[in-house]
């Protein structure tokens, strides 16, 4: 288990946005679905003008645009959130800054995704912000736009799809660009308390090589302890929902067996950069950059779990890779 929070005071207020607010948020907007749709079925005309009046906005393709529509800093502002997340979580803190130049463009690579992924949190957060100064976007999967409520969040909090296209526009902006490589695989994990599932990928490599941009791993110890992870679907629904329509079937429990999110120490740990020598794909040599870059990543993402795992409690814990693992298979 995670090292202890520190002795933090709890405030009404964290337990608000961050306890119930953010996890809430993904199950009020799966649920909205079979419920308007129930109250159109029943012909309510309180539901029907209210498709009429959100569909406008539901259609708008803001996920594809940039600079979208990240910002409200002033409601950032107004909810404290650097000091919300301490609160609630008792530590949130950024380590190894000294690694990152402030005002450089980085791919930022982050592990595990988890569940909810809580960590996003880090990026609306003065932790992160004094460090990384650049403005940046996060990439979110396809399907998370098409629910609502969660799409209206997601494009808050500075979102955008992660279709190649959206990305390669991002990157030539010259924002950072946060990624979750590990996708399904590290979100559909349930293998309980003794494992870490990684999963690293290429495609965003070679992007960041086609562009110059150097990689810059990130593990954040806490992610799994929010809340576990519980499969209600028989594996091979799952899998076919995983496989065939890209979205993740598990559910999550917390705090008083809830939703809530558990009040345990989140660590962002930054790894060493990863150069990159900028080529066009069609160059010789495109390949095994690619290559390079991607073991240097992934290489570092396991040193960094390595050397802090006893740190912040997680010396049980090992640290296992889907790609590895299919090939031990």
């Amino acid at each position: 288990m995670p090292v202890a929070p520190a002795a933090t005071p709890e405030t009404w207020k964290a337990l608000g946005i961050v306890g119930f607010v953010f996890p809430l948020h993904i199950i009020c907007g799966l649920l909205s679905i079979p419920f308007v749709g129930c109250k159109l079925y029943q012909g309510s005309l309180g539901a029907f003008l209210f498709v009429c009046a959100y569909l406008p906005f539901y259609l708008y393709p803001a996920h594809h645009k940039f600079p979208g529509w990240k910002g409200f800093e002033a409601v950032w502002r107004f909810m404290d959130y650097s000091a919300t997340c301490v609160s609630y979580f008792g530590q949130f803190e950024v380590h190894n800054p000294h690694r990152v130049d402030p005002d450089a463009q980085y791919f930022c690579a982050c592990h595990p995704h988890g569940t909810v992924i809580f960590q996003r949190t880090f990026w609306r957060s003065d932790q992160l912000r004094r460090h990384l100064r650049r403005d940046w976007r996060m990439l979110g999967a396809s399907i998370i736009f098409w629910i609502p409520i969660v799409r209206e969040l997601s494009l808050w909090f500075g979102a955008v799809d992660a279709g190649r296209a959206m990305c390669e526009r991002l990157l030539r902006a010259g924002v950072n660009v946060c990624v979750w490589p590990g996708g399904l695989d590290e979100a559909n994990s349930v293998d309980g308390p003794t494992t870490v599932i990684v999963r690293t990928r290429t495609g965003f490599v070679r992007l960041a090589v086609k562009h110059g941009v150097t990689v810059l791993p990130v593990f954040v110890f806490g992610e799994l302890d929010a809340v576990s992870a519980i499969q209600p679907l028989p594996k091979t629904i799952a899998d076919f929902c995983k496989r065939k329509l890209r979205f993740s079937t598990t559910m999550f429990i917390g705090r008083w067996k809830t939703f809530v999110p558990r009040r345990v120490p989140f660590h962002m740990v930054i790894g060493k950069p990863c150069a990159v020598t900028k080529m066009d794909p069609c160059e010789n040599g495109f390949s095994a950059e690619v290559e390079r870059v991607a073991a240097a990543y992934k290489e570092e993402i396991r040193a960094t779990y390595e050397r802090h795992r006893a740190q912040f409690g997680y010396e049980e814990r090992a640290l296992v890779f889907v790609e590895d693992a299919r090939k031990s298979e």
